[in-house]
């Protein structure tokens, strides 16, 4: 497999974690107090990403951009459009991501009005396949992403989400194939995601494998702890106006503090700090380097992945840990200054601190 590193900022700010499907890959009955953003909480969530934005373009040149999604489907939101607009007359670039169900050709067009620049559409399946897995209907779905790419054209992107669900390349490259007959150019492959254990994914019970001690061993071994990147590169608002540790957090069990009361470098620290303990959900996360690197000596073990693919996942962990360091280190003095960014390798270290 290849990695690229590859550093952008994304502030995701949840409209709602309300849902119109019920996707199987996606664990809606976990979904904890549910509820749609005010426009007040809105209001003061992109003031918040403004600041935080000013400050990664002044420190590392990047522009911050919003997203417009979280755990739930944001056209459910009534004031989506209006908050679309609020995000472009703030001078930042706006992306949203939805199933499609409602975007008729009303709403559409006031996205494009309103200017939204990407929407990212999750649809794995078609025809009677996906009415099972999303227990949406597939023809107006599809009526609805065909009209929205067309009128959209230039003025925004349409990207397809592919969750490859059926663990079944294959089935992926005939859902291209479908979509391009479309007029679909655009695709966004994922593998299945365990929302930090809130999803049960037979292949993903990292804690009852023996590859886990290998694993472990391994990066006690290295000269410096690969990091997850996701909570310090993909920002995440709740609708309810906490920061979250990260979109992965289905059960929202890491409130970090309300965007009323606190900055987002003020809550890098505390994001630092449960990432290097991984408590308490990175230990459950298939996002979490040491779990990516169970899963893959397990892969090597039952002959579904080459060895020399495990060195490449090694490299790429910690040259994405070292990028994302590095932006830590340049935000800003008031979170830089006081980040653990070596953990001593002691007994006391982060991986031997949560071995059972």
């Amino acid at each position: 497999m290849d990695y690229t590193v590859e550093i952008t900022l994304t502030c995701d700010i949840e409209l709602t974690n309300r849902c119109n499907a019920t996707c199987h890959f996606c664990p809606r009955d976990a979904t904890p107090h549910q509820g749609i953003m005010t426009p007040e909480i809105f209001d003061q969530s992109l003031a918040r990403a403004i600041e935080f934005g000013a400050t990664a373009r002044e420190q590392l040149g990047i522009e911050l951009a919003v997203s417009l999604c979280g755990l739930g489907e944001p056209l459910l939101n009534r004031n989506a459009v209006t908050f679309v607009r609020k995000v472009r007359e703030a001078g930042l670039p706006c992306i949203m991501s939805s199933n499609a169900a409602l975007l008729d050709a009303e709403k559409g067009r006031a996205l494009l009005d309103a200017g939204l620049q990407k929407i990212c559409i999750n649809v794995a399946d078609e025809g009677e396949a996906y009415t099972q897995v999303y227990n949406l209907p597939f023809q107006k779905t599809r009526d609805n992403i065909v009209r929205f790419a067309e009128v959209a054209r230039d003025r925004c992107d349409v990207s397809l989400v592919i969750v490859n669900h059926r663990r079944d390349l294959s089935h992926v490259e005939q859902m291209k194939d479908y979509w391009r007959a479309q007029g679909i150019n655009q695709f966004i492959q994922y593998e299945v995601v365990n929302r930090a254990g809130s999803l049960f994914v037979d292949h993903m019970r990292f804690e009852t494998y023996p590859e886990l001690a290998q694993a472990r061993a391994m990066l006690d071994a290295s000269e410096e702890h690969p990091i997850c990147g996701a909570p310090f590169v993909y920002l995440f608002i709740g609708w309810d106006g906490q920061y979250y540790l990260c979109c992965s957090d289905w059960k929202k069990e890491v409130p970090l503090g309300s965007v009323f009361d606190t900055s987002f470098l003020a809550v890098t620290r505390k994001k630092m700090l449960h990432v290097l303990h991984r408590e308490p959900i990175c230990k459950r996360c298939n996002h979490d380097p040491l779990n990516r690197l169970t899963e893959q000596l397990r892969s090597v073990e039952k002959g579904e992945a080459a060895p020399g693919g495990t060195d490449a996942l090694l490299a790429h962990m910690r040259e994405s840990s070292e990028a994302v360091r590095s932006v830590l280190s340049k935000v800003g003095e008031a979170a830089a200054a006081e980040l653990p960014f070596d953990p001593p390798h002691t007994e006391a270290s982060i991986f031997a601190a949560t071995a059972k």
